[in-house]
């Protein structure tokens, strides 16, 4: 009986496995643009593909991410890309991280040549303090299966 506790405590550390980073993107945002800052990223081991961007929001306390997944290919056999988790953050030039979203999609597939996905988060920027820009951050975190 006292292996049987072991043999769970085994299988809870490989389920709390952080699944593998395809995508880590950095924006630069000015703090008085109120343009889309807008970017665009390959998710890694495949052909799906990130688009986004910030906006500074009226106030001048936050900004809006906007994030559209999409997985278009003429392959004859392409797998589903599992988004696990997304984290956005704000920072500043020195790299301190202000806000902070995680997004947990519970493991939603994003099918190829089938519908996109799209997520969205609201983040406090770092407060300006004399500088011109701060930096949002995004990383997906998922897998082909």
């Amino acid at each position: 009986m006292a292996l049987l506790p072991l043999c769970f405590v085994s299988q809870l550390a490989i389920g709390q496995e952080q699944p593998p980073l395809q995508a880590d993107v950095q924006v630069q945002v000015k703090y008085k643009d109120k343009r889309l800052v807008q970017f665009r990223a390959r998710l890694e081991g495949g052909e799906a593909t990130l688009r986004g961007s910030v906006q500074n929001l009226p106030g001048g306390e936050t900004a809006l991410v906007l994030l559209h997944f999409d997985y278009n290919t003429d392959a004859d056999i392409a797998l589903d890309e599992l988004i696990s988790q997304i984290v956005v953050s704000t920072s500043d030039r020195a790299g301190n991280e202000f806000s902070r979203v995680t997004i947990d999609p519970n493991t939603v597939p994003l099918n190829p040549n089938r519908a996109p996905l799209y997520y969205s988060a609201t983040l406090y920027r770092p407060p300006r303090d004399g500088r011109r820009l701060y930096f949002a951050r995004i990383q997906v975190f998922g897998n082909y299966e």
